[in-house]
């Protein structure tokens, strides 16, 4: 299955539950990285402050023409034409594989962010699952990590880029059309309450949302 394919429709609407869910509200200054169309970015403004200042940028001037965002911007995200430490918000959502220098993409995200700012980056692919049952009674607001290190690769690639407290959420892509509460995997280890039951390792094709701030 194509990468591409997994962060398209009919998934948009789990992937803007799902960085909605992990974005820190009341940004003032806030920046859609690689936003092509703007499709996810109205929901980026919405998790704002009134007022904020909302940039849409992409370096495909065809498909920014397209985004529903007032301030909009021709630019390359491994050399950002923006000035350091300016916004408090960043979203990356379904490029930071595209860019050929994922290190170098990120560096520029950590050099544009302000200190105590918030970078919620999303990726998808097909990865090895094991699914657990856990029991119902289990706090729903308790949020549960993701286990067997899923996705761990990618907080360790925002850490080396200079963030911190990294959090992240995993979200199952097939079926299409589940809600972003039935799509999240409870998939938690070295959690107090025992699962009822782990499953065999399976391909599954996974959204992964990260969050970390800069120190």
């Amino acid at each position: 299955m194509l990468l591409c394919s997994l962060l398209q429709a009919p998934h948009s609407s789990l992937i803007r539950a799902a960085l909605v869910a992990a974005t820190p509200n009341g940004a003032t200054c806030a920046l859609d990285l690689a936003c092509g169309s703007g499709a996810y970015t109205p929901c980026l403004a919405a998790t704002c402050a009134p007022g904020a200042l909302v940039l849409g940028l992409d370096r495909d001037q065809q498909a920014l023409k397209l985004a529903s965002v007032n301030q909009r911007l021709v630019g390359d995200g491994l050399n950002l034409p923006l000035r350091s430490a300016v916004f408090d918000l960043i979203w990356c959502s379904a490029a930071l594989s595209l860019f050929a220098d994922r290190a170098q993409a990120l560096s520029e995200m950590v050099r544009i962010l302000r200190p105590g700012g918030a970078l919620v980056v999303t990726v998808a692919g097909e990865r090895w699952v094991r699914r657990r049952t856990w029991p119902s009674e289990l706090p729903p607001a308790l949020p549960l990590p993701p286990a067997d290190a899923l996705g761990s690769e990618l907080c360790d690639e925002l850490r080396a880029a200079g963030l911190s407290h990294c959090h992240l959420s995993a979200y199952l892509l097939e079926p299409a059309g589940l809600a972003a509460d039935a799509a999240q995997l409870p998939l938690a280890d070295g959690f107090p309450a025992m699962p009822l039951a782990i499953g065999e390792p399976e391909p599954l094709p996974v959204l992964l949302v990260a969050r970390a701030f800069l120190r």
